[in-house]
């Protein structure tokens, strides 16, 4: 019998799949590689030679005759573009967030450095701030001694990580941030500072109205306020300054890219992170929001590697196969339970390719793009975010114990670093990878949820509006469709009324 040898090139992945002919082909083996070299090029045919050899030796088996569709590569370039700040007037967010905190209070006050407490004016409220110099003793005695001189002293802030130790051994109650970049806020005229503690949420610093009130703001920026309210919800605590003008210099604005219509749109993808953090309901500052991501589809450079080159690297005679999208869906209609009306989609790394009965449609924005924004909105690594986006992640609860997303808890069999724990941890080849701190389990399920949602979901939708608008079922294949989240993300992006399923080759692969 004639082993045959299918190989499909990919831009991200070579597949290789063993076969014995007879009266209908029989799968003997399959195996998967990164692509070396670019699709289409020399050394990606050496690449797919060499695990084709590789595969048959470990089953014992000697290659007859090969399949081969050479299809040029498609450039998809990926980029991230961050968006114009929101305005804020001369209301600026110091910090959303600190180490530590301590208190349940809010107050608004001139900003004073500690060591000039016992000089300001006792009849007016001010805010005691303490640089890197001055530790968590010597903070607390400059405020209780002015406190007790009259002062009236409102909260403190300090750059040191000492909120806990300056509040135990402060006589009144006051709010204390810590990790706070004294040197800018004593420029400012006037500072807020809010601490809430257990769950509540922020309550004075998030509302326009009581903002406006205290800096008294103009009818005008009150705009402003509201910029800064809704940026701080879901936060415990806030320091807000109030400068007397606004900068003289503002930031550079960065025009936001204008959506491609027509032609070009389907040659862009573009996602904006507010948009998938709008969909998770993510807490504020949790993730970046302010920036987009985006894939660009370009042409062919050169004619690729062909039949024949690769027939010189396996020592065989090679089949060329002429359309690629064609011996895909062939292949997609082995599936068991599948009919012939249904609408393949093979999800790339670069591309999504959108294949029905006479009409293949190639798209830009697949898994490198998911994970440019997984990178982009945890300001992560994208070797990092390459392997957090693929699957559910566990959280450090201890050096031994992690909890998944479902709240199962389990021990390890061996303890992780210390410093991982309350971490986010996803599976690596070198054992559990952490990768975030900023977010809970759930947070960062809802979130990757709604990216596969927008960036993959979206795509094929877009697709299938286009060459397929009635189909009533998407199988899905390639690289992207291993994600066991993917069908989910896909089926829920095209609503009930289309069935999706991964592919199945011949009930086997």
């Amino acid at each position: 019998m004639t082993i045959w040898a299918g190989v499909d090139i990919g831009n991200a992945t070579t597949e290789v799949v063993l076969c014995r002919e007879g009266t209908e082909l029989d799968v003997l083996a399959s195996a998967r590689t990164p692509t070396r070299g670019g699709k289409g090029s020399s050394r990606a045919i050496q690449g797919a030679a060499q695990l084709a050899r590789r595969l048959a030796d470990t089953h014992g088996l000697v290659i007859d005759r090969a399949a081969f569709a050479p299809t040029p590569p498609v450039h998809s370039s990926v980029e991230r573009v961050k968006l114009e700040t929101r305005r804020t007037g001369r209301l600026t967010i110091a910090t959303r967030s600190a180490a530590t905190t301590a208190g349940d209070a809010v107050g608004v006050g001139v900003p004073v450095p500690v060591e000039l407490l016992d000089e300001v004016d006792p009849d007016g409220p001010v805010v005691a701030c303490a640089t890197r110099e001055w530790g968590y003793r010597e903070v607390a005695g400059a405020v209780n001694a002015a406190v007790a001189d009259g002062r009236n002293v409102v909260a403190v802030l300090t750059a040191n990580d000492e909120a806990v130790l300056v509040s135990n051994r402060l006589r009144a109650a006051l709010p204390v941030v810590d990790d706070v970049d004294v040197p800018q806020l004593l420029s400012a005229t006037l500072v807020a500072v809010e601490v809430r503690q257990g769950v509540a949420p922020l309550q004075r610093l998030t509302d326009p109205f009581w903002l406006a009130d205290v800096f008294g703001l103009q009818e005008d920026e009150r705009v402003d306020a509201r910029v800064v309210a809704d940026q701080l919800f879901d936060s415990a605590c806030a320091v807000v300054c109030l400068d007397s003008t606004e900068p003289a210099t503002p930031a550079p604005r960065i025009p936001e890219p204008a959506v491609p219509s027509g032609e070009q749109a389907e040659l862009t993808h573009i996602i904006h992170l507010a948009d998938v953090a709008a969909q998770a309901n993510s807490r504020r500052g949790s993730v970046v929001v302010d920036s987009l991501v985006m894939a660009t589809m370009g042409g062919e450079e050169a004619p690729p590697a062909g039949a024949d080159e690769l027939g010189e690297a396996l020592g065989v005679a090679v089949t060329r196969i002429d359309s690629e999208a064609a011996a895909a869906r062939v292949g997609a209609l082995t599936t068991p339970g599948v009919i012939d009306g249904v609408v393949v989609v093979d999800v790339g790394g670069g591309t999504v390719d959108v294949v029905t009965d006479g009409s293949r449609l190639v798209l830009p924005g697949a898994g490198q793009l998911l994970t440019t924004a997984t990178a982009t909105a945890l300001d992560i690594s994208r070797s990092a975010a390459e392997y957090a986006k693929r699957m559910e992640a566990v959280t450090a609860v201890t050096v031994q114990l992690v909890e998944d997303e479902h709240g199962r808890r389990q021990f390890l069999d061996k303890p992780i670093n210390g410093r991982c724990t309350g971490w986010l941890l996803t599976s690596a080849p070198s054992g559990l990878l952490p990768f975030t701190s900023r977010m809970s389990g759930t947070e960062w399920r809802s979130w990757r949820l709604a990216a596969k949602r927008l960036v993959i979901g979206g795509n094929v939708m877009r697709g299938i509006e286009q060459v397929a608008p009635g189909a009533t079922g998407v199988l899905l294949v390639g690289g992207g469709a291993s994600d066991d989240e993917l069908v989910r993300a896909v089926s829920e992006q095209l609503g009930h009324e289309v069935s999706v399923g991964r592919g199945n080759v011949a009930g086997q692969l």
